[in-house]
């Protein structure tokens, strides 16, 4: 019997200059709301500085598929100096000491992460402290062990993201996707000149985009790794989707992980 379908979305920056983190995050918060996630099971981390900033010409965050206010709605489970490692880390693993929403995994349940921020070469940045390799790593094997999921999906893009994940598992049935290897900054995309911000990067762009038309039920996890597909286009040097774990997971359809 398959289980329950866990979200965990992560903006790890802050600052107007950023805006794109958060765009992201709200913007898939919004597709996945529409194919019956309910919000009980999605954990929402931003800074949440970005609608109401002073620099913003209009109120809510604009979305880079169509244009509307993607910011209506989204939860605000953690916000301001909450965005933390150590919350998302707690929230990942269901530790209750947050006081605040966690996913409550069980065996069966499937879970899907996304990140999306600043990176450097071997961290993942929040607004004040730096995520490391072994930490996001060892809560993955501590989950396992503790069966907290049947299968696991991370989704991450930030500069040199690739770092993250060179010594991730391959036997936890747990799948990380990084939008640039260990050696490549992350491209922002889809500038708007009203905002004077880019709107997403080029990896969550074309995934986000991807996701707003696609059919859940006949579509996989593979489609950003199809080149051929020129659904993400590969520069030289340039930003490029490099797989980590068990990646047979990529073949799974985005029902069983995004779809109630």
């Amino acid at each position: 019997m398959s289980g329950k379908k866990w979200i965990l979305l992560v903006a790890g920056s802050k600052g107007w200059e950023d805006y794109q983190h958060q765009a992201n995050v709200c913007c898939l918060y919004q597709i996945i709301k529409k194919h019956g996630i309910p919000d009980e099971q999605i954990v929402v981390m931003m800074y949440d500085d970005i609608a109401d900033n002073p620099l913003n010409p209009s109120n809510g965050i604009i979305s880079v598929v169509d244009d509307t206010n993607v910011y209506l709605g989204v939860p605000k489970d953690y916000t301001g100096k909450d965005v933390t490692p150590e919350n998302f880390l707690a929230a990942l693993q269901g530790d209750d000491s947050t006081g605040k929403k966690v996913i409550k995994s069980e065996a069966n349940d499937n879970i899907y992460v996304y990140m999306t921020g600043v990176g450097n070469e071997g961290t993942f940045e929040f607004p004040e402290k730096s995520l490391y390799p072994a930490e996001i790593t060892g809560a993955i094997k501590n989950m396992s062990e503790e069966n907290k999921f049947s299968k696991m999906v991370i989704f991450m893009t930030s500069s040199y993201s690739a770092r993250m994940f060179e010594d991730f598992p391959n036997h936890v049935h747990a799948y990380a996707l990084t939008a640039c290897d260990k050696n490549i900054q992350s491209s922002p995309s889809d500038y708007d000149k009203h905002r004077n911000v880019y709107l997403s990067d080029k990896f969550s762009s074309t995934w986000l985009k991807y996701l707003s038309t696609a059919d859940f039920n006949t579509e996989t996890f593979h489609k950003l790794t199809e080149l051929k597909q020129a659904m993400y286009i590969r520069e030289n040097p340039g930003p490029c989707p490099c797989q980590f774990g068990d990646t047979s997971i990529a073949n799974c359809y985005l029902s069983e992980f995004l779809q109630n």
